[in-house]
């Protein structure tokens, strides 16, 4: 149900208030602020090209982005997989003009932390890389280079050239590492050509800020390492004298790369401002208009936390600057009232059309028709007027669960939502699903429903054994027979089926996971919790939103890109499908099931990964039909998951299994690039780039 509709006198209020506010602030700020100020909501030099964590990067291995974009973690918790990730800005840098052998200079600043989980890994780096696609092993290499076992690592390597500065907590004897806390450089081989104490515990599991300049006039790379933000350390960590200009390549690109090699850590960045100098001027990117400070000073000024040093103006230069932003403001100001009157215009013909969308017909209250097909009295009469002691659970959403008798005796579970937003956007979107979909026998059944000024209420029918992660994992150590598993692995496979391809209107679930499973009396699987779905048209796009749903169970490239699809519901079936048939939880003990199960089935082993408490009392050939169709449906690469129809007939024996690979691929992702930027065109040659949370 949407929010009540606003007064045409507050909604014009609103909306004088949205577009002046913006002004007002900036003419005040323009007004006080001094001209030295650098923040991140400050003005930023034309260098200056703002990326953030969910656009232009390129995710290689087991990287991702944290839930919000808030972070890039390089490595999961895990032993198994791929074991190493790499992030690298989508677009190369230029670091060599063809008329001059001279490479340019460049600085970098990231904050980075290593979390073990519970041991360590190898560590991370600072990279430059001439190919955006190679990643290299783990086993102490960083994903920097592959292994010396590997003849195809060996392969995909010609050709590229990587200069990388090694943040190492793990000491590997044979890579002439000097103990498990240092600080390398790493010039074209995993070999370091330099390394030193870093002056700080990169294993403490906490934010740790790096400092990386390469002057290439003195073919010299320094590194400065400190537990603050805000101020360089006087005296670099590391200082090695290195000449580059054989390894940069004309454009290369930067970013990071860990790996966990035996161990299990968090390899997080959570900020970075990357620029180069030493070139030319252009129209687009000026250098500094001052040499850059001298290695004993730091870049930053002191509780100046985000941008590096830009370009550098005199204070006659700032004054001018006050007043032309002053004028901007003020011109601004002008264009916001006009604006304003357009608004007015549109919003006083908005306001005089009702407003109906065909699948939330029924569901806007009136007050000429009742709203609902259940009364809130008898609801309050079947929840003894919504009695605590009733309570049986809290939903995804935040709605209250209560069980319930209906006068005809019926037991009911009655889910009850706040009359507020984003409460009232859930309850929209669950009842938006459940009358598109009314008939399913594994889908759980709405009752009835109602909605009144401060009550939303959706009525289920009542599932007396739970849901599937307690009969998995909490259920006093009752096993779940394989019998009633396979069926349940059956059901919602044959249930998101009929969500994608047997309703008027697609519908992506988007929380598929073992709690949204309920149980009935006869432990048939009915898949609920339908207040993160979306319904989309067939053939239709789903718009981008911020990822929701449980970690774990989310698809990778829908954690990267927010665009939700029937795929990444394809593969939180197949995390549901493995740990029902493992009896795991989608990461146990530091462990990620899907790494599990595809180590063994590449070492020909996959039976042995059902879940011991059966004592081998399940049928072999289901067994290993629902490991493999969890596989393929967590394939990394989502054009190579089958569809729900597919995986329906894959698992009731009519369609042989598709081809799952030996060894988990790496995970690749890349968002969009903006095609209109200049930063690596000929006359664009000092660049600046900066990511924040």
């Amino acid at each position: 149900m949407p929010p009540p509709r606003p007064s045409v006198l507050s909604l014009l209020l609103l909306l004088l208030v949205a577009v002046l506010l913006p002004f007002a602030a900036a003419a005040a700020a323009a007004k006080h602020r001094p001209a030295s100020a650098s923040s991140p909501t400050a003005a930023l030099p034309a260098s200056y090209h703002r990326v953030s964590w969910a656009s232009n990067l390129t995710l290689l291995g087991s990287a991702s982005l944290l839930p919000g974009a808030a972070a890039v973690m390089l490595t999961t918790p895990t032993r198994d997989g791929v074991g190493a990730g790499r992030a690298l800005f989508s677009e190369p840098v230029r670091l060599l003009v063809p008329s001059s052998a001279a490479p340019a200079s460049f600085s970098t600043r990231f904050t980075f932390r290593i979390t073990p989980a519970p041991t360590y890994g190898d560590g991370l780096a600072f990279l430059l890389t001439s190919s955006r696609t190679f990643l290299g092993a783990s086993n102490g290499f960083l994903g920097l280079f592959p292994s010396s076992s590997s003849d195809e690592g060996e392969a995909d390597l010609r050709g590229v050239t990587t200069v990388a500065v090694e943040f190492d907590t793990h000491r590997d004897v044979a890579l002439r590492d000097p103990d498990g806390n240092h600080v390398a450089l790493d010039a074209g081989s995993i070999f370091s050509v330099a390394s030193a104490n870093p002056g700080v515990d990169l294993r403490a599991g906490v934010p740790i800020t790096a400092w990386v300049e390469y002057r290439a006039p003195r073919r010299r790379l320094s590194v400065w390492l400190a537990y603050s933000p805000f101020r360089r350390p006087a005296k670099p960590a590391l200082c090695a004298d290195a000449d580059l200009s054989g390894l940069l390549r004309t454009f290369m690109y930067a970013g990071f790369s860990a790996s966990n090699g035996n161990g299990a850590a968090l390899h997080v960045v959570e900020r970075w401002t990357f620029r180069t100098f030493g070139f030319a001027n252009s129209s687009h990117a000026s250098p500094p208009s001052e040499p850059p400070a001298p290695l004993n000073k730091p870049l930053l000024p002191h509780n100046k936390p985000m941008l590096l040093t830009g370009n550098h103006h005199n204070q006659h230069h700032h004054h001018h600057h006050h007043h032309n932003l002053l004028y901007k403001v003020l011109g601004g100001v002008l264009g916001g009232v006009v604006v304003l009157v357009f608004l007015i215009g549109g919003s006083v013909v908005w306001l005089s059309r009702p407003i109906r969308r065909p699948s939330e017909e029924r569901m806007v209250p009136s007050e000429e028709k009742p709203c609902g097909t259940m009364s809130i009295e008898v609801v309050h009469a079947a929840t003894k007027g919504f009695d605590s002691g009733n309570v049986i659970g809290v939903g995804g959403s935040g709605a209250t669960v209560y069980e319930g008798v209906l006068q005809s005796g019926s037991r009911v579970a009655v889910k009850r939502f706040q009359a507020i937003w984003p409460c009232t956007k859930a309850f929209v979107s669950e009842l938006a699903a459940m009358l598109n979909c009314p008939n399913h026998p594994n889908l759980v059944r709405l009752a009835g429903w109602c909605c009144s000024k401060d009550e939303l209420v959706l009525v289920y029918e009542f599932m007396p054994n739970g849901n599937l992660d307690c009969a998995l994992h909490t259920m006093g150590g009752a096993t779940l027979p394989w019998e009633a598993r396979f069926r349940a692995v059956l059901g919602i496979a044959s249930a998101l089926e009929y969500l994608h391809d047997g309703c008027d209107q697609r519908i992506l679930h988007r929380d598929v996971k073992s709690s949204n499973v309920l149980l009935d009396g006869e432990f048939n699987a009915r898949l609920g919790d339908f207040g993160l779905a979306r319904l989309v048209s067939h053939g239709g796009l789903p718009h981008t939103t911020q990822p929701a749903g449980t970690l774990g169970y989310l698809a990778p490239e829908y954690v990267h890109s927010g665009v939700a699809t029937e795929r990444s519901d394809v593969y939180s079936f197949g995390v549901l499908a493995l740990e029902v048939a493992t009896g795991r939880k989608p990461a146990e003990r530091g462990i990620s099931v899907i790494d599990w199960v595809w180590v063994l089935w590449g070492r020909r082993r996959l039976v042995d990964a059902a879940d011991q408490r059966l004592q081998g009392r399940f049928v072999a050939e289901e067994m290993r039909r629902v490991l493999l169709v969890g596989l393929s449906c967590v394939h990394p690469d989502c054009r190579k998951r089958p569809g729900m129809r597919r995986v329906v007939k894959m698992l009731d024996g009519t369609a042989s299994l598709t081809l799952v690979p030996d060894k988990k691929p790496p995970v690749m992702l890349q968002t969009p690039v903006n095609q209109a930027s200049s930063m690596n065109s000929v006359d664009t040659i000092n660049t600046a780039f900066y990511s924040c949370r």
